[in-house]
């Protein structure tokens, strides 16, 4: 039996994970704009029941920005395991502040990252037309038939544990 494991991402592995979820890179974030090659991850590989995930994140210095964060199937605790994972390496590295980015039609990644202690601390309108300018085959319409258009953003601070 094949146990469940963390593993070090690679640039490939990463490249692959964004093209397979976002139609590939460049990802927009809120802080900037990443390619595969500036992004360290994680990846939860389970062989034996075939669940897997992979989390990115960007450091600059005490801050960071989760990149991208994709768990197969979602509602499996891959996510769980995998964000728990990415800010225990981030305490480690000295990051005290984290920020990601969802769209304004992911209402489920929103609930999840708030119950995980995040906060929603901006909206920033209309940012998906500077995505779709850089990424133009992103579409209109979101999940459940919500137009595009927005980006939420929230925050964590790292060093106040959430229960």
């Amino acid at each position: 039996m094949v146990a469940q494991r963390f593993r070090t991402a690679s640039e490939k592995e990463v490249e692959r994970d964004w093209r397979e979820f976002t139609g590939g890179g460049p990802v927009v974030g809120i802080l900037r704009q990443y390619e595969a090659s500036d992004v360290q991850g994680l990846i939860w590989d389970d062989e034996s029941s075939g669940h897997r995930g992979l989390v990115s994140w960007w450091v600059d210095g005490e801050r960071a920005e989760i990149v991208s964060v994709h768990a197969e199937p979602t509602g499996g605790a891959i996510g769980t395991r995998l964000m728990d994972a990415a800010e225990d390496e981030l305490r480690r590295c000295g990051v005290m502040k984290v920020v990601l980015a969802t769209t304004n039609d992911n209402v489920r990644a929103l609930n999840f990252y708030l119950k995980r202690g995040y906060r929603l601390v901006r909206v920033h309108l209309d940012a998906m037309d500077a995505v779709r300018r850089v990424k133009p085959a992103v579409p209109e319409i979101g999940r459940d038939g919500i137009p595009l258009r927005d980006m939420w953003e929230v925050e964590k601070d790292l060093l106040r544990r959430v229960a």
